[in-house]
């Protein structure tokens, strides 16, 4: 066998610009590049290799490792698990840094390659700048950290060990049923030392993502338990996208007559005005869908983990004869909730499902109820989020004269805090593939850096950025990456002083304001946060404005603008769009004021209706 010596931080670099992978037919590559913040841990010789190489595996400069990552994350999930971004970092704090932003993609079931730097593998200089020790375990370093986090985790602490962890880290993040981040955690030393690699090692690779069809037993089964079905529901997970299966969901849809609801993960999955459109579902979802929701015999679930938000922390199906259908390819998340099974691809499954119930439909008097629950939730939220003069106006006020003046292809982005529901609500998809959110790990900051990696995915849209003040002040950097990179984002700032979705759960739970919104910390000097001038001082183009009608203007400008573009606008932290799902969180169960009182009686309420044995 020939072999070819190489450093072995020249060796991942050549490695990764090896692998390729198939996209609607066309070859690309499977790593479009890297984000990196370097020091003494992988500067001198991951660095250097990434440099002699960067017109093949461009490195993009980040300003702090947990955003560059979330960029990453983002950017994989815009392209739906078909390209993965690497994240590098030095040992210890630059490492520890990006464990979040591992959580995000984690939960999110999203690839990304960690490559942190570590401590010396021969251990001579011990303990290096940044070691975390152990005393008992010499092993264990801050690295480890990235375990629970992570699908695959490995240190590499001799050079050939390349050979057998990388193949596995690439087959795991490509996986549908496995697929989350995998950390490779570089020894300093070994970094720079040499080894006679095969040069078969070095080949291009063409990937392509499988396409695990379901089993027949588990086929038959499902479709007798829905042709027993006089009102069954679809519940559309962010699993739909990444099988590309929105063209397959409409027609199942269509031909079997069920009303289609949708995740925070899975929203734009079908277009608003698709004849079986009923929204978002759940804790962030509207009347329609949970009204039918809490009506359904049964409920097909296609590419979700059925989360809390979702469910409604289970008290959401409230009919005593509710039964559920999974399509899944992960079996752990098929087979939750006493759920009836089939582990398959979304596509496929869905085609598979359609031939085996023939001819069946559902109710018609079932969709048209449908039909007249949006028409009505509709005419809501167009009252909620239209026009207005008042001096506050509302997270759905503000979303709402964005969204009149938008294209139907701009993209909404929202992570954290009482904007994802709101944007959800009015953010009706004219499109699809026009919303995104980060709502498995509801990670603040996700908001400016998830919206880069989506425009860096989606250079030829309008990408619209939703965030609070509190995520802004939280990290707001790549406010200068967008604008240094000539990513141009559109950010609405809705400041209503704090962290208000918090402080309205606080209320919700029968206590009193403290410590969410600024006004109610221990602060004697508050002052109002400048964010136009804030941007400005970033490179961005920047204003604040103090009403609708200007806030309306101002977005025209901004869609104008070649530039980042930020605008703030000062919201009401009190009025939201009601809620219709009960979601279950902590709740004093020894109320000591009447708001406590009725708290826990309605916590009790919720609780009755939970569904058992889940």
């Amino acid at each position: 066998m020939k072999t070819i010596q190489l450093t072995c931080a020249h060796a991942i670099i050549k490695y990764l610009i090896s692998q390729k992978i198939l996209i609607d037919g066309k070859k690309a590559p499977l790593f479009p590049g890297v984000f990196g913040i370097f020091g003494h841990g992988n500067v001198a010789c991951l660095g250097q290799a990434l440099e002699e190489n960067r017109k093949e595996l461009p490195t993009w400069r980040g300003h702090h490792e947990q955003n560059m990552a979330l960029t990453g994350i983002a950017y994989s999930r815009a392209k739906r698990r078909k390209q993965i971004f690497i994240a590098t970092s030095s040992v210890g704090p630059g490492s520890t840094n990006m464990l979040t932003a591992a959580a995000v993609a984690m939960s999110n079931r999203l690839p990304i390659l960690f490559l942190p730097g570590d401590t010396f593998a021969n251990r001579m200089p011990d303990p290096v700048l940044q070691q975390v020790e152990h005393f008992n375990g010499p092993n264990i370093t801050a690295n480890d950290a990235f375990k629970p986090v992570t699908r695959y985790f490995d240190r590499i602490t001799r050079p050939e060990q390349i050979l057998q962890s990388f193949p596995q880290a690439i087959q795991i993040m490509l996986d549908p049923a496995d697929c989350g981040p995998a950390c490779i955690s570089l020894c300093q030393d070994v970094q720079g030392e040499v080894y006679d690699y095969p040069e078969d090692f070095f080949k291009e690779k063409i990937h392509n993502i499988r396409r695990p069809r379901p089993d027949d037993f588990q086929i038959k089964e499902a479709a007798e338990l829905i042709k027993k079905s006089k009102k069954p529901i679809l519940i559309s997970g962010g699993g739909v996208f990444y099988s590309d299966a929105m063209v397959e969901l409409s027609n199942f849809a269509k031909n079997h007559n069920i009303p289609v609801t949708q995740t925070i993960m899975g929203y734009s999955t079908l277009k608003k005005d698709h004849s079986h459109y009923t929204g978002v579902i759940g804790g962030l979802g509207g009347k329609a869908a949970n009204n039918l929701s809490k009506e359904t015999d049964l409920a097909i679930a296609i590419g979700t983990k059925l989360a809390d938000f979702t469910t409604g922390s289970w008290a959401n199906f409230e009919n005593s004869n509710f039964k559920l259908v999974s399509i899944n390819t992960a079996k752990f998340d098929a087979n939750k909730h006493m759920a009836q099974a089939i582990v398959g691809d979304a596509k496929v499954t869905l085609l598979e499902l359609s031939q085996a119930l023939g001819a069946w439909k559902a109710p018609d008097d079932w969709h048209k109820k449908s039909v007249s629950e949006q028409k009505s939730w509709d005419k809501h939220i167009e009252k909620e989020s239209g026009p207005t003069n008042q001096k506050l106006p509302s997270y759905a006020q503000t979303v709402g004269a964005i969204y009149r003046n938008s294209n139907s292809t701009d993209i909404a982005v929202t992570a954290a805090g009482g904007l994802v529901g709101e944007v959800a609500q009015v953010w009706r998809p004219r499109e699809l593939n026009t919303h995104e959110s980060e709502w498995g790990f509801s990670c603040m900051s996700y908001e400016i850096s998830g919206a880069l990696g989506i425009k860096m995915a989606n250079p030829d849209k309008e990408v619209v950025s939703f965030v609070g003040d509190g995520s802004y002040l939280l990290y707001n950097s790549d406010i200068y990456s967008a604008v240094i990179t000539d990513h141009k984002l559109i950010i609405i700032v809705c400041d209503n002083g704090g962290h208000a979705v918090i402080n309205r759960l606080q209320l919700y739970k029968g206590g009193k304001e403290f410590n969410c919104l600024l006004a109610s910390s221990k602060n004697s000097n508050l002052l109002p946060v400048d964010f136009a001038k804030h941007a400005q001082s970033m490179g961005a183009d920047a204003e604040n404005v103090g009403s609708i009608p200007e806030l309306e203007e101002a977005f025209k400008r901004a869609q104008k603008s070649k530039n980042t573009y930020v605008i703030s606008i000062k919201t009401d932290g009190y009025k939201w769009i009601e809620g219709s799902a009960f979601w279950e969180s902590p709740t004093l169960q020894i109320p000591s004021s009447t708001e406590n009182k009725k708290a826990l009686k309605d916590h009790q309420e919720g609780k009755k209706k939970q569904r058992q044995g889940i």
